[in-house]
């Protein structure tokens, strides 16, 4: 999905008065690619009009044009929830009247998302929390310490990759993003571990809160053959 420029009503106009500042999108929430259509590879567009008032929010939507009106319905689910910063005039909030497009296209799926067979990347339901600002950070229902990448072997290179990610409402991790770190090997070997991992989600008195948090994996190589070598000890005493 892309979300258009804003338009506002009356452009010429407003653009002539002084100081006036357009409203502008701060929390999109993106529409649900109707099923049927994405299955078919039908994109679309979807035009809708509604009022930014003086504090952000979203009054009296409506879907003035769409190309299936599936796609119009699936808009008019979310659009009331979006938030804008709102429009200024002379540096103080006006309610303002615009309308907006919002394109509903088919793109190729991410890398990371079809190596974990599932979307890693998207709009969540409400702002994450930062870990920091709890009492606890979420826990792992279990650790998962990624694996010294082969193509580096007898290099010697050592390497801190931190991760960034938010553990969603589900306890997945999604919307990864390398912060610390340059080597792709490790960066992929570091990926591949951050998104294997499953959280409990954090609970609230108002359900299931996403959270943001980083985690930080130190790449040794002599690290990971002792490793090795304790579970390849511990495997012969198994036998």
């Amino acid at each position: 999905m892309l979300f258009g420029s804003l338009l506002p009503g009356g452009l010429a106009e407003l653009w002539a008065a002084d100081n006036f500042v357009p409203p502008r999108l701060t929390r999109p929430i993106e529409p649900e690619y109707p099923k049927g259509l994405h299955e078919a590879g039908v994109e679309g567009q979807v035009e809708t009009v509604f009022e930014v008032d003086r504090r952000g929010a979203v009054r009296n939507p409506k879907v003035s044009f769409a190309t299936h009106p599936e796609f119009g319905e699936a808009v008019k689910k979310v659009v009331a929830k979006w938030r804008f910063s709102p429009a200024r005039r002379g540096g103080l909030p006006v309610d303002q009247r615009v309308r907006m497009p919002v394109m509903f296209t088919i793109k190729a799926e991410d890398p990371l998302s079809k190596w974990a067979g599932r979307k890693v990347f998207r709009n969540l339901p409400q702002d994450p929390v930062e870990a920091d600002e709890l009492s606890e950070w979420p826990e792992p229902v279990a650790w998962i310490e990624p694996f010294y990448p082969s193509e580096l072997n007898g290099t010697g290179k050592r390497e801190e990759i931190v991760v960034s990610f938010v553990v969603d409402e589900h306890g997945d991790v999604v919307n990864p993003e390398v912060v610390v770190g340059e080597d792709p090997y490790f960066i992929a070997s570091a990926l591949a571990a951050t998104l294997s991992l499953e959280f409990t989600p954090h609970m609230t008195d108002d359900g299931p809160v996403p959270v943001t948090m980083a985690v930080s994996y130190k790449f040794d190589e002599k690290k990971q053959e002792q490793w090795e070598e304790v579970g390849t000890r511990m495997g012969d005493q198994r036998r």
